[in-house]
């Protein structure tokens, strides 16, 4: 069988647009609940150029001097209203995404998701696009205690079951290393954050519409050595 593993901001979906604002609030609720503490609000750009590593390295980056229990909190607080932004459909949907996906599904590719964010981030996207049933697991870090996205690619190749072909869509360089790490295929999306991190791989998606017809190229080439 053939399982697909999708990062999600930047392959899926677009954050941007509300993620400034989900911080704004989460802040401000945190601040409530811990008066004396000061915290600078972050710019959307500040956090969208840590998009794609963990999330807790997200917070441990942008609040430096919050002691860990406490930044655990603020991650609470920004993820839960991040969520509710996205379930209100406030974010972006990536182009053909959701048709796409269908075709995938249709296909009997097995459909996971491999992302670096919380998994009620995950869910709120897949769920405000209708999208949730067709993927088989909807996994995230904190679900295996994993640090990475690398470790994750490591836990599906050893327990999916009849998996022939694991392969790795994303749009940042830690998607692409946790493939080459695992010897799996890498679909490069250059349709996300940043084109250039993935610019030199060797199969590129211009648009999500493309992804078919490569899982097709990548499936006749599958005796190669090298998929990255």
């Amino acid at each position: 069988m053939v399982y697909i593993a999708f990062d999600i901001d930047g392959t899926l979906y677009d954050c941007s647009p509300v993620v400034g604002h989900a911080f704004e609030q989460g802040i401000d609720e945190f601040l409530l609940q811990n008066p004396a503490l000061n915290l600078r609000k972050p710019s959307t750009d500040e956090i969208m150029k840590l998009v794609g590593i963990p999330v807790n390295e997200i917070f441990a980056t942008l609040f430096p001097t919050l002691l860990q229990e406490l930044s655990h909190k603020l991650n609470d607080y920004c993820t839960e209203k991040l969520a509710k932004l996205v379930l209100q459909q406030k974010g972006i949907i990536l182009p053909g995404v959701i048709e796409t996906i269908h075709v995938l599904y249709n296909k009997g590719y097995g459909l996971l998701t491999a992302s670096n964010g919380r998994k009620e981030y995950i869910k709120a996207v897949l769920d405000a696009y209708r999208l949730t049933p067709y993927f088989l697991h909807v996994t995230a870090l904190e679900d295996n205690d994993l640090p990475d996205k690398t470790q994750l690619l490591a836990y599906y190749k050893k327990t999916l079951p009849d998996c022939d072909i694991l392969i790795m869509a994303g749009d940042r360089t830690n998607d692409m290393v946790a493939a080459q790490d695992n010897g799996v295929p890498f679909i490069g999306c250059a349709f996300g954050h940043n084109d250039a991190e993935i610019a030199h791989c060797r199969w590129i998606a211009r648009s999500f519409y493309e992804i078919p017809d490569i899982v097709d190229s990548i499936r006749k080439s599958f005796t190669s050595e090298k998929y990255y």
